[in-house]
C-alpha cells in the first residue's frame, strides 16, 4: 500500500483537506489519484501547503459526525464506509437513519467544500456514473449474480459485493 493523499501533497498536486481528501486549487477535490514507481532522480516539487483556513464545512455537514476534528474520520461512523467495505449483514442504525439516499459512497463532504464550488463539471465517458446506476431502485434486489458482475464490470464498485449493494439498496428503501 501508498499512501497516494500523502505523496501527492508532497509533491505539490493539492493538500490534504480537513474532510481527508486531497484538493487541487484548479479541480478541488474531484481527483483520482494513481502511481508510476520509477528508479529515476527527479527534481522534487514544492509541496502544496494547506488552503482551507478557518472552514469547516465539511466537518459541519457530516451528517454522522464522521469527521470529528480536521483530518480525523471515524471509519465506525462514515457512510462512505459502511456502504462500500463493511462486510456485516447489517448496518448500524445510525447510519441507515442517515442515509438520505446514498448506496454506494457518500460525497456530503465534496459537495459542500468551497474548492469545488468552481470545478467545471466533467462529462467524459470514464467518470459519468453508468445509466443503471442513476436509476437504481427496488428491481435490482432480484438481479441475479450474473447481471451484478455485468453491471459492475470495470468500474471500481466492484468491491461492493452484490449482496452489499442490496442490502444498501433496502436500507435506503427503509429509511
Amino acid at each position: 500500500p501508498l499512501l497516494e493523499k500523502a505523496w501527492a501533497e508532497e509533491s505539490g498536486l493539492g493538500w490534504i483537506g480537513k474532510n481527508s481528501t486531497l484538493i487541487n486549487k484548479k479541480y478541488g477535490s474531484w481527483l483520482l489519484l494513481g502511481f508510476i514507481i520509477l528508479d529515476l532522480k527527479l527534481q522534487a516539487d514544492i509541496p502544496s501547503k494547506p488552503l482551507c483556513g478557518q472552514c469547516e464545512k465539511c466537518i459541519n455537514k457530516c451528517p454522522t459526525s464522521a469527521i470529528s476534528e480536521p483530518f480525523v474520520i471515524k471509519s465506525d461512523l462514515c457512510i462512505a464506509y459502511h456502504t462500500i467495505e463493511n462486510r456485516n449483514i447489517e448496518m448500524p442504525e445510525n447510519i441507515k437513519k442517515n442515509l438520505n439516499g446514498w448506496i454506494a459512497g457518500c460525497d456530503i463532504c465534496q459537495d459542500i467544500c468551497p474548492w469545488n464550488e468552481s470545478v467545471p463539471f466533467n462529462e467524459s465517458v470514464e467518470v459519468k456514473p453508468r445509466k443503471w446506476m442513476m436509476d437504481l431502485d427496488s428491481k435490482a434486489l432480484s438481479w441475479d449474480e450474473e447481471q451484478w458482475t455485468d453491471n459492475l464490470k470495470g468500474t471500481t464498485l466492484k468491491r461492493i459485493k452484490p449482496w452489499m449493494w442490496k442490502r444498501n439498496i433496502q436500507a435506503v428503501m427503509k429509511n
